[in-house]
């Protein structure tokens, strides 16, 4: 093996601290919706009945179909595709929330609350993106 300098050695170790901080990243993000999937269930069993069984059996299945691509992008190499796909599916379930807002299912506090988590979230998975050369 060759020997390698100082410099060399620096390199590497900031390149390690960037996959650290990049891998922090992507728990986080990942903690953050499971922690907010877990809130918004809370809701969404509490909806009316004609709701519950709409419009909240669809968000909660879009809660996971977003905590699922999550993951896979955790583990892929190709994690752009898997964020974008994330990033729609969030906008859905904003429009989906705002929904469930407007039909009474869910109190204007809450509704506010889950805007500012779902916007932590956007920008957590648009950060993730960037970090991957995946933003457009």
């Amino acid at each position: 093996m060759p020997l390698v300098g100082p410099k060399g050695r620096i390199a590497r170790a900031a390149g390690a601290r960037q996959g650290k901080r990049d891998m922090a990243q992507e728990l986080k993000v990942i903690q953050d919706f499971y922690d907010f999937t877990l809130w918004l269930v809370g809701h969404t069993e509490k909806f009316p009945r004609h709701h519950r069984y709409s419009l909240g059996v669809a968000m909660e299945s879009r809660l996971q179909r977003i905590l699922e691509l999550l993951l896979r992008a955790k583990f892929s190499r190709q994690k752009a595709g898997y964020l974008n796909d994330a990033n729609i599916e969030l906008e859905i379930l904003r429009f989906q929330v705002r929904l469930s807002k407007d039909l009474k299912a869910l109190p204007a506090k809450s509704h506010g609350h889950a805007a500012e988590r779902m916007q932590g979230i956007g920008a957590q998975i648009g950060g993730w993106l960037a970090s991957k050369g995946g933003a457009s």
